[in-house]
């Protein structure tokens, strides 16, 4: 078995032990890590309901766009729990409404739902990045005031957030420009390396709620400024 198709064969397994932590922390949870198990079994349905119809010969394209929105208005959510303020508060509201209303355009007139929404996927990659980067400066900036599990648990679930849309942001945009049938290999390439980044942001997560469910302290709320 080649490299590549051991990175393929294996990425979708790789959301199995943040699933089963997202299980067990569902009930019990505070906000924050309650959303983001949410989205982590909504992505495990997803996945597999995607495998199904694929198994079947039946296109699956749809449920990306479906997926899209739901992963982008949860990591608002979730990062909005994290980051408070009024004018943080307006400014995730902002993002997702503006994003929500990009995305069915695209949806509706640009990419339909039989073809790959990469211009959706793109700007949803951007505006995590964002996301990502800005939590990273309120956590370092406030790091006294936050518990050691409690800041370490999203530092490790922001940096998988972080690696993975910065890869998707590359491969959206380029998948963009490489349609032709000879760039086949370039995109195959693409596609293996969003696949290991994808492993790598499932493994980040499972050990960001693992260590919150180790220290007991994932019924504390403790956001920044």
């Amino acid at each position: 078995m080649s490299l590549q198709s051991l990175i393929f064969n294996t990425a979708p397994f790789a959301l199995i032990p943040p699933a089963i932590m997202a299980v067990v922390l569902l009930r019990n949870s505070n906000i924050t890590f309650r959303i983001l198990s949410i989205h982590i079994l909504i992505s495990s349905v997803t996945e597999f309901s995607a495998t199904l119809l694929w198994s079947l010969k039946i296109n699956n394209i749809f449920l990306l766009h479906i997926y899209t929105l739901e992963e982008f208005a949860l990591l608002s959510w979730f990062y909005a729990t994290i980051i408070t303020g009024r004018s943080w508060k307006i400014f995730f509201r902002g993002c997702l409404i503006t994003f929500t209303i990009l995305t069915l355009l695209n949806s509706l007139f640009l990419q339909p739902i039989t073809v790959n929404n990469t211009y959706a996927r793109g700007l949803e990659s951007l505006l995590c990045m964002i996301y990502a980067i800005i939590c990273f400066h309120k956590l370092i900036n406030n790091t006294p005031a936050i518990s050691k599990p409690y800041h370490n648990s999203l530092l490790l679930i922001n940096s998988g957030v972080l690696i993975y849309f910065t890869s998707s942001c590359l491969l959206f945009t380029l998948s963009n420009y490489l349609r032709k049938p000879e760039f086949t290999d370039a995109r195959m390439m693409l596609w293996t390396c969003h696949a290991f980044f994808s492993t790598v942001y499932y493994l980040l997560l499972f050990f960001g709620l693992w260590t919150i469910w180790k220290s007991k302290s994932y019924t504390s709320y403790s956001p920044v400024q």
